[in-house]
């Protein structure tokens, strides 16, 4: 009787320490796979974002917004509200940086080789076979925008990017991606937002061509 007393005791730990269990976490490669999928589908991708960078060598938090804008393959356009005017755009392999807030007079033009990292379209580097490019883990459950979402940590394989991790906050319900933050290698976080996304919404071409405007000294940053 001892014995069984023993053993039934025994068996109320187990289920009692059972029960403390975390639950099981989320798998991260399906989540992954399923951000890929959404976004692989729409032939365009139009939305507000918010974009706040923190930068620890100088101590400085900065917070700007605006439009991101996108079409498939290879044309990206992120264009300033807040800063009025700046602008970052992807056409034909070659990348504009704009921005009359800090640099009036000039813009930077580079030649892209494919090299990645080497883009400002971030929506661009996990959707490139992106589980043999990052190791992906999940990080816990958030929310953006009161709707629910997976939050992944991806982590370069290789050391030749300027990153040194990607963070994406993955829609629950619709799979697509409200938030990804990008921690520099230099020790700088840049947080993106996204906000009100349309899918295939109509999109001029006109969204994705710069003309420096004039008395404005373009610089070629190609190596």
């Amino acid at each position: 009787m001892r014995r069984s007393r023993t053993a039934l005791g025994a068996l109320a730990l187990i289920f009692a320490a059972a029960g403390r269990l975390p639950a099981q976490q989320p798998a991260a490669d399906s989540i992954l796979d399923r951000a890929v999928a959404a976004l692989s589908r729409a032939r365009t991708l139009r939305a507000d974002f918010v974009q706040q960078v923190h930068d620890p060598m100088l101590g400085t938090d900065e917070t700007s917004s605006g439009e991101i804008l996108r079409r498939s393959p290879g044309e990206f356009a992120m264009r300033w509200r807040r800063p009025a005017g700046d602008l970052i755009i992807v056409n034909g392999g070659v990348l504009w940086v704009y921005l009359p807030s800090t640099a009036p007079k000039q813009a930077v033009r580079q030649t892209l080789s494919g090299k990645p990292g080497e883009s400002a379209d971030f929506v661009s580097e996990f959707l490139d076979h992106p589980r043999r490019r990052f190791a992906v883990s999940w990080l816990r459950a958030d929310s953006v925008g009161g709707r629910a979402a997976d939050v992944l940590a991806l982590v370069p394989r290789q050391n030749d990017v300027p990153y040194r991790r990607m963070i994406v906050w993955v829609d629950r319900e619709d799979g697509l991606v409200r938030r990804v933050q990008i921690d520099d290698t230099g020790g700088e976080r840049r947080t993106i937002t996204l906000d009100h996304l349309r899918l295939d919404a109509p999109i001029p071409a006109s969204s994705f061509v710069f003309r420096p405007p004039r008395g404005v000294r373009v610089i070629d940053a190609t190596e």
